[in-house]
């Protein structure tokens, strides 16, 4: 999809961090950062980023 987007001639791309989101609730969730960094590795011009990113009420290191 970034590959693809980037093609097309996208500039940026960006992707949410939220806690909830109603019409993903019984979706996959992809945190943000590997996201990104997926992104970073299918594409080589495009500007990535977050649109908002919350503060997770978890360890990082525990999960």
């Amino acid at each position: 999809m970034w590959r693809r987007a980037e093609d097309l001639g996208f500039h940026s791309a960006y992707t949410y961090d939220h806690l909830s989101r109603r019409t993903f609730r019984d979706g996959p969730w992809f945190g943000a950062v590997p996201t990104l960094t997926a992104a970073a590795a299918a594409t080589e011009r495009m500007r990535l980023g977050t649109l908002v990113t919350s503060v997770k009420p978890r360890s990082p290191i525990t999960g």
